[in-house]
This record gives structure tokens, C-alpha cells and sequence, in this order.
């Protein structure tokens, strides 16, 4: 069923978007863009290969707390479809004070985070050749 993914995937669309756009923008203004669009390349090659790599940062930045944002904090989407979820089990069990459920949603919440952030960390580096991790 995809009532539940458009639901989660369109507003974090909207703003992969946003950002993209923006970053573009700034990017293809660069002074090295400039210079590579002098130097003859095709406009395909400066963009893929140039202006690309330097406006996907702002994306790789926002995909780790929006990605520990979609597998746990997706309460309304999990009610109203009737999905069992993190999200869900945390109303659940605040609702119930069944407070060790709590703290444990809690910590799961907070591994996802820190785990999706450690990707982007990484993907950083891959991305940007100037980010060196010693």
C-alpha cells in the first residue's frame, strides 16, 4: 500500500527540493564553475561532475535526522493507517505510564539518530574531498 509512504515521503520531498534548488543555485555561481564552463566543458559534465558535487552537501546534512525522523516519529501517519510502529508504541505506552516501554523508545529513538548521523558524517567525507577524518 503507498497511502502511508506519500504520506511520510512528500512534505521531506518538498524539502530535498527546496535545499537542492538553493544549493544548485549557489553552486553553479562559483567561481570554479565559471572557470570549468570557460575551459569548453559541456553543460552536462559541469553539472554533474562540478557544480552536483558541491550542492549535495546540504542534502547529505539533512537526510540523517530526517531519516531517524521517519522511522520514529511517525505516530500520526502509524495511527491513522493502523500500522504498529515505534512511534505508536511510545503513545501507547505514555498513555499506559508503562514507563520502562518509555525509556526504551527513548533509547531505540536516540540509537537511530546517532546511527544515521554517523552515516552522514561518513557520507560527507565521501562526497567532499576537502572533509578529512584523521
Amino acid at each position: 500500500e503507498t497511502g502511508p509512504v506519500l504520506t511520510l515521503a512528500l512534505p521531506q520531498i518538498a524539502i530535498v527540493a527546496r535545499l537542492m534548488r538553493g544549493s544548485m543555485i549557489e553552486s553553479l555561481r562559483s567561481h570554479h564553475i565559471r572557470t570549468a564552463r570557460a575551459l569548453g566543458l559541456s553543460d552536462w559534465s559541469v553539472v554533474v561532475k562540478h557544480a552536483l558535487r558541491g550542492a549535495i552537501l546540504p542534502i547529505v546534512s539533512f537526510t540523517g535526522p530526517a531519516a531517524a525522523a521517519l522511522l520514529t516519529g511517525s505516530v500520526i501517519v502509524e495511527t491513522i493507517f493502523s500500522i504498529p510502529g515505534v512511534g505508536r508504541y511510545f503513545v501507547d505506552a505514555a498513555l499506559n505510564r508503562d514507563y520502562t516501554l518509555v525509556m526504551g523508545t527513548v533509547v531505540v529513538i536516540a540509537i537511530f539518530t546517532i546511527v544515521f548521523n554517523l552515516i552522514v558524517d561518513v557520507m560527507y567525507a565521501v562526497v567532499d574531498p576537502r572533509v578529512r577524518y584523521d
